[in-house]
Order: C-alpha cells, then structure tokens, then sequence
C-alpha cells in the first residue's frame, strides 16, 4: 500500500506568483510516482504533510499531524528579504510575521529549499542545518514547451503580437525586487523591440511601490505591454511566442519563470546575482543595469551564433531539471522521511 501525502497551499488566493506555480507542479509531479499517492488540500490526516505556504490553517494542520505521530514537510518559498522587498506592510507588523514565519519552519520535521544558498539563510534564523534539504523547482513541459515556427506565428497572432517583431518577454509580480524599473528603462532603450510583461499586482495595493507601477502600467512605452495576471496556458502562449526571457529580478529563490522559458527553449538574460550560478550553471547570459540589458537585448538579436548558443544552455538546463530527475529525488526524499 503506497504512504499518502497531502500537498497543501493557499496560493492560489493570490494569483500570478511563483509560490502558486510551484506548488501546481509539485502536485502534478507527485501524481505521478508510482511509491506515494498525492492529495491536495485534503482536511483528513496523512503518513505525510507537505505545506507550502506558512498560512494559520496549515499551522493547525501541522499541529494536527504532530500529535497523530505524522511526518511533516514545509517548503520554504519565502525568507525574509523577499518579504520586505515585495510587501509595503508596517515595520512592527514586519518583525511579527518574520517571528511567525520561523515558528512556522520550525515545526516541520523537514525543510526545502529550491537553492541551497538558502541552507544558510535558514541556519542564521536558528533552524537546523539537519532539517533543510535541496530540491529544485520543476516545470512540467505539457504547457511550457517550444513550438515550431507556423505554431508561433499562429501564436503571435492570436496575440496581437507582429509577425516579424523581436519579443522581449519577462514575467512575474509587478514590483521594484522583479527588476521592474529596469525592464522599463531597457524597453525605453530599445524602442525597435516589442517588450511584454505578463504578470500583475498579486497582493493588489500592499505591493511595495504600488502607486509608482500603477501609473506606469498606466501609460507604459509605446514598445512595452504589460498583460496583467493572465492564467498559466496564457502565460505559455507568451513565452512560445517570444524570442528571448528578460528577467532583471534582484532577489529570487529559484524564479518558475526561468524553467517555464527553458522548457521553451528561450534565451535568457537575467540580472548577476550570486545564487543564481549554482543552480543555473552559467546557463544563461547576465548583466547589471539597463544600459548592459540593452546591449545584450541588441546582441541576441544582431548575432546569431551568439543568439542559438544561449538557446542551447536553455535547453540543457530544461534537460537537466527534467521530469524523471526531479520525480526521483523527491521519492528518495519521502521515502528517507518515512523511514527515520
């Protein structure tokens, strides 16, 4: 009889962040192993609870496993820097959430984290080292998948997207940690270019910089769209029909936009920071500000030698975050759980 695992979110309550994605492909993966069998949301009592947002129910939840003598998993989406570069929330009400936050991780019997870079972060908030385990996000590749060439002029099409356009795409929140001034500022530098952004306000008027995106939204570049929170098909049909994946984030965890576009076989070009070299593995092309965003856009699109090797690293990394991959070390991940 195979151990059963409940895969909890409240996620989806906030649409068109990289948590909700996360947690959609997690499930969909697990519903695949042939050793556990997955449930979402399910109020009844499991061998296992995985939670992915640190939300009160889910804390009752694990409360709840605990005294039945059950296993308890949380993945750790949010750290936080990542809190106080995306919401506008009061200092004091600040510090409270990030004491609930650790409270919360620190009644799992084991933690994960999408990049090991992450392992010490946890270790300085006094959670230990033991608990915290790496596994990758994933992307499942029946949505987010490369196309032909008629597939994506039909694509484009449908999208009010020209024809013969170079698409620059990005995607994600609409707020300052996304890199969004950034994403403007290089959209501005290369007017010949169609710029989309697709993604919106998912926690609405507590988004840091609220009032400042809003009326850039509101009257962007003539060359830049910006499609609001669109569903994950949408967001697919976007990225198929874009020619390269511009993300100017300053502080990600392990960005689902990245794989999403990988699983595409698009370019990508994202901000130099320090955690994205492990788990990218120099697959992809970086810069620091608008000006060298501009440059890159320009040479992508100028030099195709340069343009078809940065697509080949997308598609490397798309093979190596793979389905089986992925599958295989969350199994041996539960099955280690189950047996300690």
């Amino acid at each position: 009889m195979k151990a059963t695992i409940n895969i909890r979110s409240v996620s989806e309550m906030a649409k068109g962040q990289g948590v909700d994605s996360a947690f959609k492909e997690h499930f969909a993966l697990l519903k695949k192993s042939s050793l556990f069998e997955a449930f979402k949301n399910d109020s009844k009592i499991h061998d296992i609870l995985h939670v992915h947002t640190f939300d009160l129910r889910s804390y009752f939840m694990i409360k709840k496993h605990k005294k039945k003598g059950k296993k308890v998993v949380v993945s750790c989406h949010v750290m936080p820097d990542s809190l106080e570069g995306s919401l506008k929330i009061p200092k004091i009400f600040l510090k409270f959430l990030i004491k609930y936050m650790i409270r919360f991780y620190s009644s799992a019997d084991r933690l994960v984290v999408v990049n090991s870079f992450y392992k010490e972060e946890l270790q300085r908030l006094g959670l230990p080292r033991e608990k915290v385990f790496y596994i990758p996000n994933y992307v499942a590749r029946e949505v987010f998948r490369d196309c032909e060439r008629d597939v994506k002029h039909a694509i484009r099409q449908s999208l009010n997207i020209e024809k013969d356009a170079f698409v620059v795409v990005g995607a994600g929140q609409v707020q300052k940690r996304k890199g969004i001034d950034d994403f403007v500022e290089t959209a501005q530098k290369c007017p010949q270019y169609r710029f989309i952004w697709v993604g919106g306000f998912s926690f609405g008027k507590i988004t840091d910089g609220y009032e400042k995106y809003k009326k850039i939204l509101e009257n962007p570049p003539k060359n830049l769209l910006f499609t609001g929170i669109v569903d994950r098909e949408k967001v697919a049909e976007y990225f198929q029909a874009s020619d390269i994946l511009f993300l100017p984030s300053y502080q990600e965890l392990f960005p689902m936009t990245v794989l999403e576009a990988a699983n595409c076989h698009l370019p990508l070009l994202l901000r130099d920071i320090e955690l994205y070299e492990e788990i990218l593995m120099n697959k992809y092309v970086s810069g620091h500000d608008s000006a060298e965003f501009a440059s890159l856009i320009h040479q992508l699109k100028k030099d195709q030698e340069f343009y078809t090797s940065t697509k080949q690293k997308s598609i490397e990394l798309s093979e190596y975050y793979s389905e089986k991959n992925v599958l295989r070390l969350w199994e041996s991940f539960y099955s280690d759980l189950m047996n300690d």
